[in-house]
């Protein structure tokens, strides 16, 4: 019956390759994002803002240290020549995921211990937690691209889905029984592992044919080398990315305590669901594609992807974020409680910031694809130096809540519109590079 089911589904999406990609993907997450939503009005009468702060600010600092724990291998995984090399870059990336996993232990105590940007408001034992969760989700995305290569999209959504039920049912169950905070994180863990395991089985059979008979250190040291520039260059770039994405909620529960760090976390987590459901899935198949295009010395269809799926983003992102702008103030109370209303405000002040990051987002990965990671951080340099600016500023003078989620936003705003100028400059130069190569 279900296969039957996925038969008839798949029979109704589009030919084009790159569109069934994209739809496939962003159906998967946006089913796991309407789990999340329908969970969320639960949630939040279980929870007190301060207890949906506390873990709000844990995932701030899980979203910068999980960005690097494969030290980027995982989009080179994406680029190999063959599955044989990709083998070995797999190997990579999950060795490194375990170093970095067990690193961010003492990291994140150091944080809590020097109390730096309100993470001295952790419960004690969650640098211990976070080690398992990172763990577990390190090795989700590992194996997430892996599939992404191969082309098994449909798996990669039934883990995500699978991912997002797992960590909304143990939010309502632990949070029925009263396990407040450590519910929570909980939570995480049981959604990290259970998807992770889910796709892992599917992947390594999908691949188990070119693994190679026997993997040596000169191999893993010779394809290390290839490639380099992921966690030379994209690393230290990613870690600056995710400080700019991370910094927004520590600084807003330094200057104005864990609850308003608990609407702010939910409002965050609201408007950046197109980020998620679309940006991520676009950014997926855009990375796929134009490396496939690049491989194939079609240098047209890859301008032509590029530039279609930007103007298709950008009239998509309008949708959701006058909805947000419009809508956010009067409904947020409604649907999550009257002490979530502060939130409502927040989400249209930070609409069009997250409106900017969708696109851009999304088209960065083609810096991935020319190895061209050296670009970026420009644009990283100049959004952790435009959030350190908006900080100093907020503590200084004292500035209320909403002003403060103001300037924040523009800071975002103008660093993401100075992000695209350079990647659109890049693709332009590499593309008329790889055109003159060609003719």
């Amino acid at each position: 019956m279900l296969g039957a089911w996925r038969e008839r589904i798949a029979a109704k999406l589009p030919k084009n390759r790159v569109a069934r990609g994209i739809i496939t993907l962003a159906s998967g997450t946006a089913i796991a994002q309407v789990v999340t939503i329908c969970a969320m009005p639960i949630v939040t009468r279980l929870y007190t803002p301060a207890q949906i702060g506390v873990i709000s600010l844990f995932l701030a600092y899980f979203g910068f240290w999980a960005a690097t724990l494969s030290l980027r291998y995982e989009f080179a995984l994406l680029i190999c020549k063959d599955d044989a090399e990709s083998h070995l870059v797999y190997r990579l990336a999950v060795i490194s995921v375990v170093v970095m996993s067990l690193l961010g232990i003492p990291v994140l105590w150091m944080l809590r211990w020097a109390g730096v940007l309100g993470f001295g408001l952790l419960p004690e034992w969650a640098p211990l937690a976070a080690a398992p969760i990172l763990l577990g989700y390190g090795l989700f995305m590992v194996n997430r691209s892996w599939a992404l290569r191969a082309g098994i999209i449909n798996e990669i959504t039934s883990a995500s889905v699978a991912r997002s039920i797992a960590t909304a049912g143990a939010r309502i169950l632990l949070g029925a029984m009263g396990g407040g905070v450590f519910a929570l994180f909980a939570a995480e863990l049981g959604g990290a592992w259970g998807a992770m395991l889910r796709l892992l089985r599917k992947v390594h059979a999908n691949y188990s044919k070119s693994r190679p008979e026997k993997i040596t250190r000169h191999d893993l040291m010779s394809v290390a080398k290839r490639y380099i520039k992921f966690p030379t260059l994209e690393t230290p770039s990613s870690w600056l990315n995710q400080l700019t994405l991370a910094l927004p909620l520590p600084i807003i529960a330094s200057t104005h305590g864990v609850t308003a760090a608990g609407w702010f976390g939910l409002a965050r987590s609201l408007v950046a669901i197109p980020n998620t459901q679309i940006g991520g899935a676009v950014a997926d198949v855009l990375q796929m594609e134009i490396a496939h295009a690049l491989r194939k010395n079609a240098v047209h269809d890859a301008r032509k992807l590029f530039y279609g799926l930007m103007r298709r983003l950008a009239l998509f992102g309008l949708v959701p974020m006058i909805a947000a702008v419009v809508l956010a103030p009067s409904l947020m109370s409604v649907i999550f409680g009257s002490k979530w209303a502060p939130a409502g405000m927040a989400a249209a002040i930070i609409a069009p910031w997250f409106y900017i990051a969708l696109v851009v987002s999304a088209l960065s990965r083609v810096l991935s694809v020319f190895q061209a990671q050296e670009y970026k951080f420009i644009y990283d340099i100049l959004s952790v130096s435009s959030m350190a600016v908006v900080y100093e500023y907020g503590q200084s003078t004292g500035t209320s809540l909403m002003m403060l989620i103001f300037w924040l936003s523009i800071a975002g705003i103008i660093s993401y519109l100075i992000y695209l100028y350079l990647i659109v400059k890049v693709v332009n130069k590499r593309l008329r590079n790889a055109d003159g190569h060609r003719t």
